[in-house]
């Protein structure tokens, strides 16, 4: 039997469950044992057996929230769901203390909260090994068809409803004739105790938050259920930011023909936070929970409800007459998108609000709030200075060589520079004492046994995951160690890296043993710290690098607690299978992968998924993979695929930051700016000490148009790791776009240094040089670029240079070229057209165009507000003659980004073909007070029926490069 309290004195009254009459005196039912409330509304509760954790004898019985430990709410708290014209119910009857066995399954750790359907516990399931949340239906409400028809709704809609930002219900049970339900425990707080805590939220986190109940409610809108009390107490967020929506128990289906009325003829809610047509005994669908979202951020962005008043009947009537303050009014820092936003959710027709909760997720995700909140920070702004239209298509190729450069899913790691060493990585080794700087060199397989491959890099990648997870030592990133792993001696590839410790290991074996030897050198002092052999059966892989990692952390002379120990033990999946076909679907996509390998790879991951359906990495590579088949085939279905995989991902582990970066790089190939940013911030959260992270969060902001945030985490990345040419690439190229070329150099020719045959510090350098018209040193550092890797890409940048010396036959040679290896991309095919064009190739130009013009409609598929796209098809359909789809384009593509300088001279460069010639100046002065070249706008084909005019030769030199300040355009 389930453990109750005694019965202690009370006063007279008829149980408010069961409605059985009572002696005076009496504080349980006789009938029903639970708990009598006295006349003044809060619990009676015996001394001799207090609650656990309960802080007073007496509360306003209320389930403050499921799954998090919050304190105690006070009987002034208004949030309760309650029957309108009855009393609010009290806790049930069953109290149980920590330690308590529930059942053979579950161990009580403490209470959580109690509410009118049950009471919830923080619990232990020693089935599954996991921490649940546990309601406990009362009692009395068993023997009530409807209570109990309500909570296994409850059950049932959850489990048609799955979303990240959904509280997940695992089961419902029975113990001794007590119905419960176990679902996800959070560790964290209800946002009802945050805004009691902090009042007010800053608009980002308003935003942040909103924008995640907008997908919840999405996600439940979609199957036709509406929840209906949607309200603070009711939004869980956990320790990283993340909002769960929590208890669809008054949620209907739109599909039943249900009434909006309880048992008792009251309809059901939390008056706080009803709609006004859930005031009016109305039907409530997806608007109603709309209306409610909107007072959760008014309560969020300005510390109060729209309708205060003591009466909750007037609150009522406000609600159904009145229209809501504006929040500015009552917040001025409330950015004014924001306050619209919040607005148009409250409006009381529910025809007038919002009619989807995904239009609000849109809303929040436009360039007008990123904006807003921009325009209140105190962070300097710097104006955009893009590149040329042709040169705008390097920053994407170089994007591609990179991602073909580096791991599908990278492992996090981090290595600091040593002390004393200088940005571009100059400097002695540091001591041991000073720190231990470990780099993990590639495991290598000896024998002719190849088919291992895949083991090694599988090893190599472990071991700096399980490193990178521990305290106290800094590891290298692996880019860096790829391309220092040739200087020659162990002590040269350490002095290359910066690091004072060196890991070796060799793999060698068959099908039926494998042995591995690793060795850790301390490089200053000379010393082997380890040297041992570990074997065993391929299939014993996971346990190897258990093994290793433990040999590892012994030789470092480190100590982790218990939540490092718990990471280290921590693996992937405990498939081997899977884990391998993973690790193949990995070393497929190894080098510059083409459609073959990344097929070959997809194949692996799916392979992988059939093995183990929860292994998240595994549908992480596979949204890798399909997005790097969408960079090759430009085929939309691919990016769909990498969404629908990536989704998986974080429903499947949200702790993963490989997950964040494969999400991330979907919604930036998607134009989903913000939330690229939104879940790449995530990334950095969990690993802070990651170059990938701040690199690819820097390349999400700039992506954006917030280039000095760019900037910001871009040198966040050269400074964890400033051996690494990649880090010295990104912030380069984020310098460039901001017009600070100088900068822009200085960070290439170290990207030259740290990695001399490598293309890309050639490749941006004549890049900077081209925008800056500085042609002539343009064209050798391109045609060194291609020399090294004859890609398409660098067929393509070199071919636009030549149009700039006027070498158009040199030109279209190049980019016919580029599009034969390559004939997918819509830059390149349109720069191909307009060498035709202007070498006199008018019918080889008009058909080019149109396939350029093709190739751009299929990104706009992608990605509608592609406003670079819409730029290239307004300069295409000018080349054609096509004035009046030129100019609707670049003002589509102004519109979007009004401010930046590249559409503005696409503007000028339109107008000009157009024959307007005052409009082509206007726009040109206004593109040169942004920062573009003007240099480069004077040798620009484009621009031929300008460039012999007296005032453009005077508008050039007006703006040409004076000081840093003005080609940044401030």
């Amino acid at each position: 039997m389930l453990p109750r309290p005694e019965d202690s004195g009370g006063i007279p009254m008829n149980c408010p469950y069961c409605n059985t009459a009572n002696p005076e005196g009496s504080v349980r039912c006789a009938h029903c044992s639970q708990v009598m409330v006295n006349p003044g509304g809060t619990e009676t509760l015996a001394a001799s057996a207090p609650v656990p954790g309960e802080a007073q004898p007496a509360r306003h019985a209320q389930l403050e929230s499921i799954g998090v430990l919050t304190p105690t709410p006070s009987p002034s708290d208004s949030g309760d769901t309650v029957s309108f014209g009855q009393s609010p119910s009290t806790a049930p009857g069953v109290f149980l203390d920590p330690g308590t066995n529930f059942g053979p399954r579950y161990q009580i750790e403490s209470l959580l909260g109690r509410g009118g359907m049950g009471v919830v516990y923080k619990a232990y399931d020693r089935e599954l090994d996991r921490t649940v949340a546990l309601k406990l239906v009362r009692p009395d409400l068993t023997f009530d068809p409807e209570s109990m028809r309500r909570f296994k709704q409850e059950l049932l809609l959850a489990s048609r409803v799955s979303h990240k930002n959904i509280l997940r219900i695992h089961d419902l049970g029975d113990v001794d004739g007590v119905k419960f339900i176990s679902m996800a425990y959070v560790e964290g707080e209800d946002l009802h105790h945050l805004l009691k805590k902090v009042r007010r939220c800053p608009a980002e986190q308003v935003i942040a938050i909103g924008r995640q109940l907008a997908a919840a409610l999405d996600a439940a809108h979609g199957e036709d259920v509406v929840h209906r009390d949607l309200k603070p107490q009711n939004v869980l967020l956990d320790n990283n930011g993340q909002a769960y929506v929590m208890d669809f128990g008054l949620a209907k289906s739109l599909e039943a023909d249900a009434s909006l009325l309880t048992h008792a003829g009251a309809v059901l809610g939390t008056p706080r936070y009803m709609s006004p047509e859930q005031v009016e005994g109305k039907p409530a669908d997806a608007r109603s929970d709309i209306y409610a979202l909107g007072l959760i951020l008014y309560e969020m962005a300005t510390g109060e409800l729209p309708f205060s008043t003591e009466s909750v009947t007037q609150m009522m009537v406000q609600r159904l007459t009145q229209k809501p303050k504006d929040p500015k009014l009552v917040n001025p820092e409330v950015p004014r998108h924001l306050a619209n936003v919040i607005l148009r959710c409250l409006e009381t027709n529910p025809a007038n609000r919002y009619q989807s909760a995904r239009a609000i997720q849109q809303d929040f995700g436009s360039r007008e709030t990123s904006k807003s909140l921009h325009g209140r920070s105190s962070v300097q702004i710097t104006l955009a200075v893009p590149e040329s239209r042709r040169s705008r298509f390097l920053a994407a190729v170089v994007t591609l060589v990179l991602i073909a450069s580096i791991a599908a899913i990278i492992v996090y790691k981090v290595k600091h520079p040593a002390p004393g060493a200088t940005e571009a990585g100059a400097g002695e080794l540091p001591s041991l004492a000073q720190g231990k700087f470990v780099a993990v060199l590639p495991f290598h397989v000896l024998g002719n046994t190849s088919s291992l491959g895949y083991l090694a890099e599988g090893l190599d990648e472990a071991i700096n995951a399980k490193l990178f997870a521990l305290k106290g030592v800094h590891v290298a990133s692996p880019g860096a160690v790829e391309q220092s792993v040739n200087k020659g001696s162990v002590a040269a590839i350490a002095k290359e890296l910066g690091a004072n410790l060196v890991l070796q290991g060799t793999l060698q074996g068959d099908a039926q043993k494998i042995v591995v030897v690793v060795s850790l050198q301390d490089v200053t002092g000379g010393k082997l710290l380890l040297a041992r052999e570990f074997s065993g059966v391929p299939d014993d892989l996971l346990t190897l690098e258990d093994q290793i990692s433990g040999a590892l952390i012994g030789a470092l002379e480190l100590h982790p607690g218990n939540q490092e120990l718990a990471r280290e033990e921590q693996h992937p999946t405990e498939n081997m299978a899977a884990y391998n076909l993973y690790l193949k679907g990995r070393e497929a996509l190894r080098g510059l992968p083409n459609t073959e390998t990344i097929q070959k790879a997809m194949d692996y991951y799916k392979s992988a998924l059939q093995q183990d359906s929860g292994f998240a990495l595994a549908y992480a590579g596979l949204a890798d993979a399909n997005l790097r088949m969408y960079r090759q085939t430009r085929d939309r279905i691919w990016v769909d695929e990498a969404t629908q995989a990536a989704s998986q991902a974080q429903q499947l582990n949200s702790n993963l930051p490989e997950v964040y970066i494969a999400l991330g790089n979907v919604y930036s190939a998607t134009g989903k700016n913000a939330e690229a940013v939104q879940v790449l911030s995530r990334a950095v959260t969990l690993a802070p000490n990651s170059d990938e992270a701040y690199r690819q969060l820097g390349k999400a902001y700039q992506s954006g148009g917030q280039e000095g945030k760019a900037i910001g985490a871009l040198k966040k990345a050269v400074q964890i790791d400033p051996y690494y040419w990649v880090n010295a690439d990104e912030l380069g190229k984020a310098y460039d776009g901001a017009g600070d070329y100088d900068k822009a150099l200085s960070e290439f020719q170290r990207v030259t240094d740290l990695a001399p045959d490598n293309a890309a510090g050639h490749e941006n350098t004549g890049n900077v040089y081209m925008q800056e018209g500085k042609f002539s040193q343009s064209v050798p550092a391109l045609e060194r670029a291609l020399q090294l890797s004859p890609s398409f890409w660098h067929y393509s940048n070199l071919g636009s240079a030549y149009l700039y010396v006027k070498r158009y036959d040199d030109a279209a040679k190049m980019l016919e070229k580029a599009a034969e290896i390559n004939p997918n991309q819509e830059i390149l095919i349109g720069n191909l057209a307009e060498a035709y064009l202007f070498a006199g190739q008018k019918e080889k130009a008009h058909e080019t165009f149109d396939k350029a013009i093709s190739l751009a409609y299929g990104q706009l598929q992608v990605n509608p507000r592609d406003a670079e796209t819409m730029g290239d098809l307004a300069i295409f359909y000018a080349c054609e003659g096509q004035s009046e789809q030129a100019l609707q384009f670049i003002r589509n593509a102004r519109s979007i980004d009004p401010g930046n300088a590249q559409y503005i001279y696409d503007e000028a460069v339109v107008q000009a073909f157009t024959g307007n010639v005052g409009k082509a100046m206007q726009a040109l002065r206004e593109a040169f007070q942004k920062g573009f070249s003007p240099e480069q706008a004077a040798s620009d084909p484009q621009l031929q029926s300008l460039q012999a005019r007296t005032d453009f030769k005077q508008l050039v030199g007006e703006f040409s490069r004076k000081a840093p300040q003005d080609k940044r355009g401030k």
